[in-house]
């Protein structure tokens, strides 16, 4: 007897939705992908549960015939395609013939459907069979209910994300639908409610405000470009309207919605020296190739696609968005005015007023920037308004062992290779070890340069800077309840549509943080509370990283994560290399590394101090031998 055996209907069709049917949103990209197929111009999803319970997708399309219907139950068939050469110049979103099978063999599905010259009839089905059918009234579309998706396999509903999770999955699929098909009108609700929605009037712009929020949609700037092979244009973002990840990258090919790192990257090249690090645009990229170029039956999910000339087509996106970019900060003239008289185009101005801590434009040489003061507060020591010279040799030095440099006997240190990372234990902490250190100046805007009697030490400003701020937010986060304070005016964030329902879900862990946050529509957030520890004037910068890690961050585990969060604000927000430090800052600095618990290293490990033992620097000059 042979041990080889065909697999039954029902069991081929399971096996096949385990790779189609992941969770909520792929049933929703599916139905969704079907409608579009049929020329539907408007079409509605319905939730109930974010799609754990019941997803509803009803269109106005061409529809099914009766007979039509159990045919699309059956794997590998289709409309879209019929022969091998169909398979390389595809042109519908679907075409395998095996998402409605696999959906229905994981659930509970009804299927209406009527045409122009048909009746309307439904087919429901459970696990895959018939249970019944009939006549029925309904307008000319289709109609697809799947409830209790994956009833008869448990493992795989277990692991389903919560209901925000799902929901945001959703409703992401939909604005990236959207964005590919803008004639198409949208409405997506859950539990009754709408949470996205499109006039399907082929306005780019209205559907990014539907998502971003109206802010973003006026920074963006349109592009055009193309050559032998391909055709591009789009919408992106000024500079100063950005992101903190890639979701609001999006890339459509010949009205297909893909991913493609390689694109991508083409993307922010383009942005390179004008975003700071870590911060995206928002693009909206349309690509138009004849369909043999492209290569779109790579995976299941038709995500991923191969290209003919891949690099021809990155130097394309590239240098079209370089030059958008360049045009746009362009001042604008009035042929009759003078172009000396004539201001900025304000249309290009940045959104986001707040400046990234990178950005070392805007300190003068004359005043440099008071960044101690921001992040923790005025010195004890800080004198009146006094002008310091670039050369901090030349402040008195009378001033300075008066305050703070009385100096301790050094501990003996072991020298390695000229220089040694400091080590010291509890005594040598509380002898007030860097307090009595004395400040000769800044080498390289980035490197403290101090003495005693017989060592020379650097101090990394950023590595040390890093560590207090580092331990101040861990602080805040293992508190109870963070100290906070109310803003006198709220402050409002844009969010994506996407993000809202995962942001809601965190509400009760924002709150133990000191952070009040409400929503305000379906694309915004009312932030009335925020921790002391954020600086003021930097709220907005500071909550958007803190939203973006939470809901990004794969890091499990709160405190895990919350270290994780503490690690990333505390490095974005520290001074940075090559930026100047007053002397008063410094003594701060100085005092505050003395209290820290642990203020040898920053928070990733690196060293915040090295010392040059005297003995060691002379036998470089050769002043001694030996």
């Amino acid at each position: 007897m042979t041990r080889i055996k065909e697999l039954s209907l029902e069991l081929a069709n399971m096996i096949a939705a385990g790779e189609v049917v992941e969770r909520p949103s792929s049933v929703v990209k599916e139905l969704v992908e079907n409608s579009i197929d049929a020329k539907a111009s408007v079409i509605k999803v319905d939730l109930i549960d974010s799609g754990l319970r019941k997803i509803t997708v009803t269109d106005n399309g061409f529809g099914m015939e009766p007979s039509e219907i159990p045919l699309a139950l059956k794997r590998h068939a289709t409309s879209k395609i019929s022969s091998v050469e169909d398979l390389f110049r595809i042109v519908s979103l679907g075409f395998r013939g095996e998402a409605l099978p696999s959906i229905a063999s994981v659930s509970q599905m009804t299927i209406t459907s009527k045409t122009k010259k048909t009746d309307g009839y439904y087919y429901r089905y459970r696990a895959g069979i018939k249970t019944e059918e009939g006549l029925t009234a309904f307008p000319e579309g289709t109609k697809v209910e799947v409830e209790n998706l994956f009833f008869n396999t448990p493992a795989r509903y277990k692991h389903l994300g919560n209901s925000y999770a799902e929901l945001a999955n959703i409703l992401d699929y939909l604005y990236k639908s959207a964005l590919s098909h803008p004639e198409i009108a949208f409405l997506c609700t859950n539990n009754g409610k709408t949470l996205f929605q499109t006039t399907g009037n082929s306005d780019i712009i209205e559907i990014i405000a539907s998502s971003f929020g109206p802010d973003s949609a006026k920074a963006m700037l349109s592009f055009k470009g193309q050559n032998n092979l391909y055709r591009i244009w789009g919408l992106s973002s000024s500079p100063g309207v950005f992101r903190s990840n890639r979701n609001g990258i999006n890339i459509v090919l010949n009205k297909r919605v893909i991913r493609n790192l390689s694109i991508s990257y083409a993307i922010t090249d383009a942005y390179q020296t004008l975003l700071p690090i870590g911060k995206y645009p928002i693009t909206v990229l349309y690509i138009e190739a004849d369909p043999s170029l492209v290569d779109v039956n790579v995976h299941p999910a038709k995500l991923e696609v191969r290209f003919t000339d891949e690099r021809e087509l990155k130097t394309l996106i590239t240098a079209v968005l370089k030059e958008t970019l360049f045009q746009a900060r362009l001042p604008k003239f009035n042929s009759e005015e003078s172009p000396v008289e004539k201001p900025l185009d304000k249309s290009t101005e940045p959104i986001m007023k707040t400046a990234p801590l990178e950005n070392t434009e805007a300190n003068t040489e004359d005043e440099p920037l008071n960044l101690w003061d921001q992040f923790f507060g005025v010195s004890e020591e800080k004198e009146a308004k006094e002008d310091y010279s670039d050369n901090f040799h030349e402040t008195s030095p009378a001033s300075k062992d008066k305050e703070v440099y009385e100096m301790p006997e050094p501990k003996p240190l072991t020298v390695q290779e000229n220089y040694e990372q400091l080590s010291f234990d509890q005594d040598t902490k509380e002898k007030r070890f860097f307090q009595n250190l004395r400040y000769i100046g800044q080498y390289h805007q980035t490197y403290l340069l101090l003495e005693d009697e017989e060592n020379l030490y650097l101090i990394d400003q950023h590595a040390a800077m890093e560590r207090l701020m580092y331990e101040k937010i861990s602080k805040s986060f293992e508190s109870p309840k963070a100290e906070c304070y109310e803003l006198l005016i709220p402050l409002r964030l844009e969010v994506s549509v996407s993000e809202m329902p995962l942001i809601m879900n965190l509400t009760d862990e924002f709150a133990k943080l000191g952070i009040t946050i409400e929503p305000f529509g379906p694309t915004a957030l009312v932030v009335r509370t925020v921790p002391t520890w954020i600086p003021e004037s930097l709220e907005s910068e500071f909550l958007h990283d803190m939203i973006n890690h939470l809901l990004h961050e794969k890091t499990t585990g709160k405190a895990r994560l919350y270290d994780s969060l503490a690690k990333k604000l505390s490095c974005k927000q520290s001074i940075k290399a090559h930026m100047k430090i007053r002397p008063d800052e410094v003594g701060q600095l100085l005092k505050d590394l003395d209290q820290a618990k642990m203020p040898l290293t920053c928070p990733h490990g690196r060293p915040t101090i090295i010392s040059f033992k005297r003995y060691e620097i002379e036998k470089l000059f050769q002043r001694v031998m030996g």
